[in-house]
């Protein structure tokens, strides 16, 4: 068993955030000014205010090291390609590849959205575009990638190098995309690429006939697809109202655990979340998921191990995430939990080891 962490490239100034909100931004900017929305609301803090910044491999070492101990498998990078060579947030998983040495095992996913400017409600201006171009950009994009397939630390599933899609109904182009992308792969001595691709309220299906595997991407999968149609309507109301939309953890984890959905004969990935609490981001027009605790997360993780589901096995767990704190979705440690998130991981694992 695999367990995989989503992991947010966004704490370092690079040069389009400071055009689009100004000198040296970066997703601590939202975490910093968090507020306080309720009684005993607590948005996520770094534990002894370790702001860090991703551009210092000393702040991979920590979180590589971190991640060994606490039995976390692999991170998977979110990777910006914007088509015709654009890239952003790219600086810290090269620092990555290229300067640590015993590090934790990665893999990329395809944030294929375009950046749009509407993280505080002021608008939804398109800061830049995601296109897909032609031949020439795919192999030009192809062999990007190759450059980190070629690293023992990157996660292949037979051989094949793990690739996730995040949005594949936004890529009309994917299937002719990937013929290009593993005839370039066979060429250099690599195996075609496993696709995985990421199933929530943007991509509702799977939409390759190509891709090899789908994850549910959680809470935003749940929270689309599996709540009552009054709990639908009342999410419409307060997006429409700009009123923060409460959700109950405790009702998610149970429909993600009990789910039996499956897509053809395509393999299933296990997916889940730590906690959820975008108000960082969106202010009062945000989703707070309400009621999360390390011993329900443990409790819960271990129960969703344990569930068989048809075309599913336990090979790969995808957990969003390690860092996404302007979402509350996190697994290193916070002022409030410490290292427990973490700690629920170990001893799943290490309960399982010494079966």
């Amino acid at each position: 068993m695999k367990i995989l962490s989503m992991y947010l490239p966004g704490f370092h100034r690079n040069e389009t955030n400071d055009k689009a909100w100004g000198k040296g931004f970066t997703e601590w900017n939202n975490v910093k000014k968090a507020q306080k929305l309720f009684k005993n609301h607590q948005p996520a803090t770094p534990l002894n205010g370790n702001y860090y910044e991703l551009t210092d491999p000393n702040v991979f070492k920590w979180q590589s090291d971190l991640a060994k101990k606490y039995s976390v498998d692999g991170f998977v990078f979110y990777h910006y390609w914007f088509g015709n060579g654009k890239m952003e947030l790219y600086k810290p998983v090269e620092i990555y590849r290229k300067e640590l040495k015993d590090k934790t095992d990665y893999c990329f996913c395809w944030a294929n959205h375009s950046w749009v400017k509407n993280w505080h409600d002021a608008d939804s201006r398109c800061i830049v575009e995601q296109q897909y171009f032609d031949e020439k950009d795919w192999i030009s994009h192809i062999n990007y990638f190759i450059e980190y397939f070629k690293d023992e630390n990157y996660i292949k599933i037979d051989g094949r190098p793990l690739l996730y899609m995040y949005d594949m109904s936004s890529c009309d182009c994917f299937d002719e995309m990937l013929k290009v992308w593993n005839r370039e792969l066979n060429n250099k001595g690599f195996k075609d690429l496993y696709v995985c691709e990421l199933i929530s309220s943007k991509n509702r299906k799977q939409n390759s006939e190509m891709s090899d595997a789908v994850v549910e991407f959680e809470p935003l999968y749940t929270t689309y697809f599996d709540v009552s149609k009054f709990n639908l309507i009342k999410r419409l109301f307060c997006k429409l109202t700009k009123r923060t939309d409460f959700q109950n953890y405790d009702k998610l984890w149970k429909k993600n655990i009990k789910r039996t959905r499956v897509y053809g004969s395509k393999h299933i990935q296990k997916g889940c979340f730590v906690n959820w609490d975008n108000s960082p981001r969106r202010g009062r027009n945000s989703t707070i998921v309400k009621g999360g605790t390390p011993e329900k997360f443990y409790n819960n993780l271990k129960k969703l191990i344990e569930h068989k589901r048809e075309n599913c096995d336990n090979d790969f767990i995808v957990i969003n995430a390690w860092n996404e704190w302007g979402e509350g979705a996190v697994l290193e440690p916070t002022e409030k939990d410490k290292y427990a998130y973490l700690e629920a991981i170990k001893r799943i694992k290490d309960e399982y080891a010494a079966k």
